[in-house]
């Protein structure tokens, strides 16, 4: 859940995701929109550390940013990260098999909380995902490399952004939602496998008999 060892892990292994600083509140870092000008530029993710389901995620200009950070000081640190436009790509992962991917077209300013769990949001969701044979195989692989680096078991899915042919890589889910919305199950009863048999599944993979 730390989404700041995450990105570390990525850049590490020269897997393209999202510039980033860090934000401490207890230091109220100075001239921060210097900063984010110098090594970000607006607008800007800002995103606590180890939260899920896009809990306190906002988008940020250089007019809101104050007021957005503010909303987030009952956290020491949070991310300011670069904000990339493009297709919402989110890749599932079952142990070692690539399960498939899915495009998400939100109503909402991005896929916040609201898109993922209201149907009252009216996101779309988009699948098979009209990309290209090469670039399936090359954002697929990335998921499964990923879910191998960070020691992942089990189900998890990785959120991309694909702008300017290039897949950015947000995050990494390693307890991906499992509502009548969520987007693993809806991957998963693509590929011909219902909920029911995820769910054993993933308890039998969980086992101490794995």
């Amino acid at each position: 859940m730390d989404k700041e060892i995450s990105k570390k892990i990525f850049l590490k292994n020269k897997i393209l995701t999202p510039k980033y600083i860090k934000y401490y509140y207890n230091k109220k870092n100075k001239n921060i929109i210097s900063l984010i000008n110098n090594k970000l530029k607006f607008p800007v993710v800002i995103k606590p550390i180890n939260e899920g389901s896009s809990v306190n995620v906002y988008i940020c200009t250089k007019k809101n940013l104050i007021k957005n950070l503010n909303k987030l000081s009952i956290y020491n640190e949070i991310l300011i990260e670069q904000f990339i436009p493009g297709r919402e790509i989110q890749v599932a992962i079952m142990g070692n098999i690539k399960l498939g991917a899915i495009e998400l077209k939100p109503k909402r300013k991005f896929y916040d909380y609201k898109a993922k769990y209201s149907v009252k949001a009216k996101t779309k969701h988009i699948i098979p995902v009209d990309l290209e044979r090469k670039k399936m195989e090359e954002v697929l692989n990335t998921s499964l490399k990923v879910h191998k680096l960070i020691g992942c078991k089990g189900v998890t899915r990785s959120d991309f952004k694909f702008y300017k042919n290039k897949f950015y890589l947000l995050e990494i889910n390693t307890q991906p939602g499992m509502t009548k919305l969520s987007l693993v199950p809806e991957i998963a009863n693509f590929r011909g496998i219902n909920f029911a048999n995820l769910i054993e599944w993933i308890l039998k993979d969980a086992s101490k008999n794995r």
